[in-house]
């Protein structure tokens, strides 16, 4: 039921994605330079829903909230590998595989590539573990556990700003 859940649930992310046009490598363009408002509307609302929905799905007991210790070594190489991997290929992992999916042959390279990226990542990581993990490990760090108040306390209004902002945000036609 869950994988179900999962196929839906993911299949109407992708849906969306189509939809607004984040599949299209001249609309992300557009997005970058700020002429058209409607993937990072997209991105907005969905940081909204998603700050909102998981929280309340917390509090409520029908999901368990686990953070990742944060190891800042590997957040900065990977912010690297993910900013370059963007910058030459005008894809994200999510828009990547949705423009795949419509059969852009740029962005089954830019699927291949991230996978044989994964793949080499795999096999380095035993080695890269002690130099990647060994300092600037600070354990599980959320801004609502440094000012020791729960979690949907502070996602539920930053969820809603998102929401708001997303709303008066311009779309296509350029940003005003």
């Amino acid at each position: 039921m869950m994988l179900l859940l999962g196929l839906v649930l993911g299949s109407a992310f992708g849906a969306a994605l189509q939809l607004s046009g984040a599949s299209s490598h001249t609309k992300i363009t557009q997005a970058l330079r700020l002429k058209d408002l409607t993937i990072i509307k997209l991105i907005v609302v969905a940081i909204g829903v998603g700050l909102i929905g998981v929280h309340l799905l917390d509090l409520w007991g029908w999901a368990n909230m686990k953070v990742k210790d944060l190891y800042l070594p590997g957040m900065i190489v990977a912010g690297l590998i993910f900013g370059v991997g963007f910058a030459v290929s005008g894809y994200c992992p999510g828009t990547a595989l949705v423009a795949a999916a419509e059969g852009k042959p740029d962005a089954w390279v830019t699927v291949l590539g991230g996978m044989f990226g994964a793949l080499v990542f795999a096999f380095m990581f035993p080695d890269l573990e002690t130099m990647l993990l060994s300092f600037g490990e600070y354990g599980p760090v959320t801004i609502h556990g440094l000012l020791g108040i729960q979690g949907a306390i502070l996602a539920i209004p930053l969820g809603g700003f998102c929401l708001w902002l997303a709303a008066r945000l311009p779309g296509s036609g350029g940003a005003q």
